[in-house]
């Protein structure tokens, strides 16, 4: 499908980043309140199951907050000359987020 290529203007990385933290607090706020507002079993359940969908979401978040670091770093770089000799060959600074979105 490549959106990353029909839609330039938008940082992937960091919407990426902006959907995750989005997605743990939503089901983190939704777990508590099933568990605390209601007592049958069902809602206990899936105030669990939203409880480790927030683990998930949390580690993702730790995960792309690293690699959005090293994002934007290699971006701060991209300019310097002697970077680039140093390295051989320059690889683009979202060339591992292309190529996620290339997968799917």
């Amino acid at each position: 499908m490549k959106i990353n290529e029909k839609i330039p203007g938008i940082c992937w990385p960091l919407s990426d980043f902006l959907r995750c933290i989005t997605a743990a607090i939503i089901y983190f706020a939704i777990s508590i309140t099933a568990i605390s507002k209601y007592s049958d079993g069902a809602s206990k359940a899936a105030g669990v199951f939203g409880f480790f969908a927030t683990i998930v979401y949390a580690f993702d978040f730790y995960v792309i907050f690293n690699d959005l670091s090293a994002f934007l770093k290699q971006g701060n770089s991209a300019g310097d000359p002697e970077a680039e000799k140093s390295e051989g060959r320059r690889i683009p600074p979202n060339a591992r987020f292309v190529a996620l979105f290339e997968a799917s």
